[in-house]
C-alpha cells in the first residue's frame, strides 16, 4: 500500500513538472565558443531551461559535455518584442551570453566581474549584438 502511494506521488510530480519544464526549455545551436556567467563553453547544441525554483530566476544551459547555472533577472527591455532566442554580446573576439528570451519574457544574464582594459579601439571591430533563434 505504501509503495502505491509513493508511486502515485511521483507520477503526479512528473505530470506537473514536465509540462512546466517543456514550456520554458528551448534548444539552440550556437556556432561559436562563448562565455556564460564567467564559464567558457564550446560551440554546440544546447538546451536552455528554467529551473523549478520559487523565484523563477535560475536557468541552466547545457550540452552533452558542459553546463552552467545562471541566476538571471527580468530584462528591462520588455517594450521590444523578441523571438525565442539567446542574445550574445561580441566584444574583443569573445561572445558573452547576455539575455535569454522565451515566450513569457526576457531574462538578463549577469556578466562576469572581470575588468576589461582598452589598449586601442579599432572602429571596424566595435561591439555588436548577436541573436540566435531557438526552438
Amino acid at each position: 500500500m505504501k509503495f502505491c502511494k509513493v508511486s502515485l506521488f511521483f507520477a503526479l510530480l512528473v505530470a506537473v513538472c514536465l509540462p512546466a519544464m517543456g514550456q520554458t526549455a528551448m534548444r539552440v545551436d550556437i556556432p561559436f565558443n562563448f562565455v556564460a556567467v564567467g564559464k567558457s563553453l564550446p560551440a554546440g547544441h544546447y538546451t536552455v531551461a528554467r529551473l523549478l525554483t520559487p523565484s523563477g530566476n535560475m536557468w541552466s544551459i547545457s550540452d552533452d559535455q558542459a553546463s552552467t547555472i545562471m541566476n538571471t533577472k527580468l530584462s528591462d527591455s520588455s517594450e521590444k518584442a523578441h523571438r525565442t532566442s539567446l542574445v550574445f554580446l561580441q566584444a574583443g573576439g569573445t561572445y558573452s551570453l547576455i539575455q535569454i528570451w522565451n515566450r513569457d519574457s526576457g531574462r538578463d544574464v549577469p556578466q562576469s566581474q572581470v575588468k576589461h582594459t582598452l589598449v586601442s579601439k579599432d572602429e571596424s571591430k566595435s561591439d555588436k549584438y548577436v541573436e540566435i533563434g531557438a526552438e
